[in-house]
């Protein structure tokens, strides 16, 4: 339950704002609806026709924070409904549905078009539950379908002739999706024939879970331990913790802390060993965040621990000629949470960093641009732009691979 209260508690972080008439029209439609929600929030308003918005609004039992976040709390009390209203008639609200949520949910809008709306849905230990999805008839204004489906983890990315191949799991199929940054649309799902190869390439591990013994798919965690030449990191010490991290010793993470960074992800080039450091973040144990390398000719460790690091593990790296790139997670009692990616130049030492909700679990650069292979789907660094897609299925079952437009 402490994660539900701390995704609450960063919900509320505004006090109650006025809505504006074509948000009040909205709610105003929600709770003639259902009257078992007086509670009406406004989540996202997206223009999908010249005349029409589509607005999702969330309905609750109980007070709602008037200022939303990118995640709101979809419990098993509280319904999601979507609407579209017109622009110069505001007043003219049509409802296009509600559902419920579930159990421990934390939701985000991940895309809308004038077509359709996916969802995701986060429980606790960083669990990823079913994605929902409506299909939209604006022209109809209803719903063709309502559908859900578990999300797709991509957990392995591979070089491919200029572009990528990624492959990951729903936990009950694989799936293989290319990329090739020259064709549209870049990302193509492989067909039955063309996978195999791909799949051949990572560890599966085949069971069954739960009282009905369903089968699970899985996709094995790759962790190849450190060279020997790599020795162990120097300790650190709380007065070193204390300096990195003074918001953590202020959670109450005093002298009797247990401080234990390990060596996470890795990479050699030519006489160096390049890695991050890992540590849980939690219960009394934790760490300070950082990255260097070992030089093999000087037998001499490199440590850089810039401020934006030192509260995130690192679960992914890319070393490039130009620059570090590393995927930022915090592994705490309830699971782990993105800090996004942060890139190192080699030459200035600028560090930059990128956020996103996902966690990463492969980098790959494909030219100028970095790919993360993530436990919602795949990130796409392009110069100052981070695109997130997904592996979607359509109504009659298909998958696809469609763009996050949050």
């Amino acid at each position: 339950m402490a994660f539900v209260v701390l995704v609450l508690l960063s919900l509320c972080a505004a006090l109650v704002h006025a809505a504006t008439p074509a948000d009040s029209a909205v709610q105003l439609a929600f709770k003639q609806a259902d009257a078992s929600l007086p509670h009406v929030a406004v989540l996202q308003r997206t223009a999908v026709t010249e005349q029409l918005d589509l607005v999702i609004a969330i309905g609750s039992p109980d007070a709602l924070p008037a200022e939303q976040t990118a995640w709101a709390w979809w419990g098993e009390q509280q319904k999601i409904g979507l609407f579209l209203q017109e622009k110069i008639r505001p007043g003219r609200v049509y409802s296009l549905g509600a559902k419920s949520g579930f159990q421990d949910c934390a939701a985000r809008i991940e895309r809308v078009t004038a077509t359709d709306v996916v969802i995701s849905c986060q429980g606790e230990k960083s669990e990823r539950y079913a994605n929902q999805k409506w299909v939209c008839d604006v022209r109809a204004k209803g719903l063709v379908g309502q559908l859900s489906y578990q999300p797709f983890t991509m957990r392995r990315a591979f070089p491919s002739g200029g572009g990528a191949v990624f492959v990951g799991s729903d936990s009950q199929r694989l799936a293989v999706v290319e990329y090739k940054p020259d064709r549209e649309p870049p990302f193509r799902i492989l067909s039955e024939a063309e996978a195999p190869p791909w799949i051949a390439r990572v560890p599966v591990i085949e069971g069954t879970e739960g009282l009905d013994a369903h089968r699970v798919l899985y996709i094995e965690n790759e962790k190849t331990p450190p060279p020997e030449a790599l020795p162990a990191l120097p300790r650190t010490t709380y007065e070193q913790f204390a300096a990195a991290r003074p918001r953590r010793v202020k959670d109450g993470y005093g002298p009797n802390s247990e401080i234990q960074d390990s060596i996470g992800p890795w990479q050699q080039e030519e006489g160096r060993i390049w890695f991050a450091k890992n540590f849980y973040d939690g219960e009394g144990s934790t760490g300070v965040g950082g990255f260097g390398y070992f030089d093999m000719n000087e037998h001499r460790l490199h440590m850089f621990a810039p401020p934006e690091i030192a509260d995130w593990s690192v679960s992914a790296m890319d070393v490039g000629p130009d620059a570090i790139w590393m995927a930022l997670v915090q592994n705490g009692e309830y699971g782990g949470s993105s800090g996004g990616l942060l890139r190192y130049d080699r030459q200035s030492g600028a560090v930059r960093r990128f956020g996103f909700p996902d966690i990463s679990l492969r980098l790959i650069r494909v030219g100028e641009k970095i790919l993360a292979a993530t436990d919602f789907g795949i990130a796409l660094v392009e110069g100052d732009r981070v695109q997130r897609y997904f592996i979607d299925r359509t109504t009659d079952g298909r998958l696809r691979v469609a763009a996050a437009t949050r």
